[in-house]
């Protein structure tokens, strides 16, 4: 199957145990996916695909089967991106042992919403990452947002205790620093999620939404990209159509032809804020 798509988020669980303002109030109940189903997926999406990243919402070490996921994508040989608040961590004290694990992100911008010590769990994070330096992956990305979030106590305790430890190391990437071999902090812009009440942006633009990533929620329904966290844009369900039929949909290949023609011919994608950014990139 010939493809330009470079990855595909796969929501594993739609849970969360935190309450994060900055995440997306979404209306779907929360819900894990089945390992069976997963291992139906990780079959088609290796054909297009070996990078996955186990995430769109919820927190991805709270599934009931995680071991048993990432087992599964040890044994199809894929590329896993976790992206994790890393208040469970302690739970897979072996997490390092999967080959499959590529690269883990830590959503520090979570940290305002922990009832725990936040120092205490950076200090979590910081063992697991010490751990991860000496091995050829998974590289560890300590992420914080750029703006006011930064002038949050929680935030800048953790901030302070880093640059108290560490030496920050500018990277090859902007607002990405070293402070150990393939350990990193990151800065990121916040973004506003795209949703059917905002007002309509645009109708001419680009992005890169289905042509280099896909997205499937936990309940099977692939979207064109990992911020349709409400399945605006129901490209088929993979319950009921395998990953080929999908891609040569005419749905997915309009919304992908509109954007090499500089039409946005989804309502969501008019409505879509972070989608901006790429009408100068493509």
């Amino acid at each position: 199957m010939k493809s330009s798509i470079k990855r595909i988020y796969i929501e594993i669980t739609s849970r969360c145990n935190l309450n994060c303002a900055f995440c997306t109030a979404g209306s779907r109940q929360g819900s894990d996916m089945d390992p069976v189903f997963f291992e139906s997926i990780l079959k088609q999406v290796r054909e297009v695909t070996p990078y996955i990243y186990l995430h769109v919402q919820g927190e991805p070490l709270l599934h009931r089967d995680f071991r048993t996921i990432m087992d599964l994508c040890d044994n199809y040989g894929m590329q896993v991106q976790l992206v994790t608040n890393g208040t469970l961590l302690v739970r897979y004290p072996d997490l390092l042992r999967h080959p499959s694990l590529r690269k883990i992100s830590f959503s520090m911008q979570s940290i305002e919403y922990h009832s725990i010590d936040e120092i205490a769990l950076l200090k979590e994070i910081l063992t697991f990452c010490q751990q991860a330096s000496g091995q050829k992956q998974p590289y560890c990305e300590i992420r914080f947002w750029r703006d006011d979030q930064l002038e949050q106590k929680r935030t800048e305790n953790c901030l302070a205790y880093l640059q108290e430890h560490f030496d920050f190391r500018s990277s090859d990437r902007k607002n990405n620093y070293a402070i150990m071999n393939h350990v990193y902090v990151d800065f990121h812009n916040t973004f506003t999620w795209p949703a059917m009440s905002l007002p309509e942006l645009s109708r001419k633009g680009r992005c890169l939404g289905g042509i280099r990533q896909l997205a499937v929620l936990c309940d099977g329904t692939a979207v064109p990209c990992c911020l349709d966290a409400e399945g605006n844009i129901p490209l088929g369900n993979l319950h009921d159509q395998t990953l080929a039929e999908i891609l040569s949909g005419s749905r997915y290949l309009n919304l992908c032809q509109g954007f090499q023609n500089n039409e946005l011919r989804e309502e969501l994608c008019r409505r879509c804020p972070y989608r901006q950014r790429f009408d100068q990139r493509i």
